[in-house]
């Protein structure tokens, strides 16, 4: 897409949502009370939204002819992403029904899957957020900035309400919020919201299920406002189907991944690769994860090669077990060596320390139910009982390592899938947990934005199944 033909969609996007904005306006002072009918449970429909998408599809196609649209009204999946519009008419209309000024239009532009313009317009407040990927994010033609807000218990925290998903995962995510001591709030408009989070307005927004049109120009906004999103859709097909959602002020984006299980995504990098030129972050030898894990007593840490060779740095922190999930690393610890060994043979004998190998590869390759058995190899090596005898140095259980060669991918994925089934309350999906980690372990998206693999992530998705079922079959039994 050339910047002229950029530059002519800005253009034409800006009036389109004025003209937009001030139709939407007109029906919301002429409105009756109770003249809006249900889509379905809480889904308003009124007039105003046929009439306003109408308005906006029929000014794209004069202007764009050969682009496509995605209206919440109209459209589908088959639609080609290669130059898509994606349309709210009215987003809040439950507020425009009941007469509460907190409702905008929402438009943004799509380019081969990249939102690359963002547009939401408030008409009864007169407020106008417009985005550029790349280039500015502003408000009435000011910039704009996320919050600096970086302790959860200075923060507000804005959650939206899906009923497709149950119920009881909001009030867990709500839960999780109130417990890090954040205050949270409703506007019932969700493309406004992310617009007050790029604003600075709140410092972060969460919906476990929102629509594109709801979201890609207010996401474009808080990316472009110096703020973290999740993933973002980039075929037709994702955006049509829906996504959670995700935005937040760097200081506390973590906070609110963690709390609603949704996880952190890189601005725009490869899908396969880490980006080319990625910064070098350091990061501590072993990281602690949690301290006095629920139910175990114990810390966890994780770590990579040269954590895991420290034997005083594992002193230190009290560790005396630790589980090597690298096929391709091993540790030899032995401390005192069997008799009769040769010098050109592996020690063995008596180590340091308690050493458990579960063999992953980090990607592709492994058997489906190998990170399944190595949460089971965690549990066992906790729960194990060490004879008394001299050939059993190390009876004590300690506080635990898990390692890889990095301790970003293979490590990451086990201790996530041990911390979400052993302590559901407090990682209630695999991505909080995940997110969780991210923070302690301190992995940053733009250095190694794959961590886990996805490979293992769809490992301990099968692991979680797994204990499902088993759970189910035992739960028969008992009766």
């Amino acid at each position: 897409m050339t910047q002229i033909n950029l530059g002519q969609r800005e253009a034409a996007l800006k009036r389109i949502i004025l003209d937009a904005g001030a139709t939407a306006l007109r029906h919301f002072r002429s409105r009756q009370p109770g003249e809006f009918s249900l889509k379905g449970h809480q889904d308003f429909l009124t007039e105003a939204d046929t009439l306003v998408e109408q308005q906006i599809r029929q000014a794209i196609a004069a202007a764009f002819p050969q682009d496509t649209l995605l209206g919440e009204e109209t459209g589908s999946a088959s639609c080609s992403a290669a130059s898509l519009w994606v349309v709210d008419p009215i987003d809040g209309t439950a507020n425009f029904a009941r007469g509460i000024e907190h409702f905008c239009v929402a438009i943004a532009w799509v380019s081969e899957g990249i939102t690359e313009l963002g547009a939401i317009y408030n008409p009864a407040s007169e407020e106008l957020y417009l985005a550029r990927r790349g280039h500015y994010a502003e408000k009435n033609g000011r910039p704009l900035h996320v919050a600096r807000t970086d302790n959860p218990r200075n923060a507000t925290f804005e959650l939206g309400w899906s009923t497709r998903v149950r119920q009881q995962r909001y009030l867990d995510v709500m839960a999780a919020l109130l417990a890090q001591g954040a205050n949270v709030r409703r506007g019932a408009s969700g493309a406004l919201a992310l617009a007050w989070v790029a604003e600075g307005r709140t410092d972060g927004y969460a919906e476990l299920h929102m629509n594109a049109w709801d979201c890609l120009a207010g996401l474009l906004l808080v990316r472009e406002a110096g703020g973290c999103t999740g993933v973002i859709p980039t075929t037709a097909a994702g955006i049509f189907h829906g996504l959670p959602v995700l935005a937040a002020a760097p200081g506390v984006v973590n906070a609110l991944a963690c709390a609603s299980g949704i996880p952190v995504a890189a601005a725009e990098v490869s899908l396969t690769a880490a980006p080319a030129g990625a910064p070098h972050y350091t990061r501590p030898a072993i990281s602690l994860i949690e301290s006095d894990f629920p139910g175990w007593g114990m810390d966890i840490w994780i770590g990579g090669a040269d954590g895991v060779s420290d034997l005083a740095l594992l002193e230190q922190h009290g560790i005396k077990t630790v589980i090597n999930c690298a096929v391709n690393l091993d540790i030899d610890w032995v401390v005192t060596p069997e008799a009769g060994r040769s010098a050109h043979q592996l020690n063995h004998g008596a180590a340091a320390i308690r050493y458990y190998k579960l063999g992953l590869v980090d990607g592709a390759g492994n058997a489906p139910a190998m990170l399944h058995a190595g949460y089971q190899l965690m549990r066992c090596a906790l729960l194990q009982q060490i004879p008394e005898k001299p050939s059993y140095r190390n009876r004590e259980r300690g506080n635990i390592l898990v390692n890889c060669r990095g301790g970003r991918s293979r490590s990451v994925a086990l201790v996530a899938l041990f911390m979400h089934l052993e302590c559901p309350q407090r990682y209630p999906t695999l991505a909080a947990a995940i997110a969780h980690i991210h923070a302690k372990r301190q992995l940053h998206a733009d250095e190694w934005h794959e961590t886990p693999k996805p490979e293992l992530v769809a490992l301990a998705q099968h692991a979680i199944e797994i204990e499902q079922a088993l759970a189910t079959v035992h739960s028969g039994l008992a009766r």
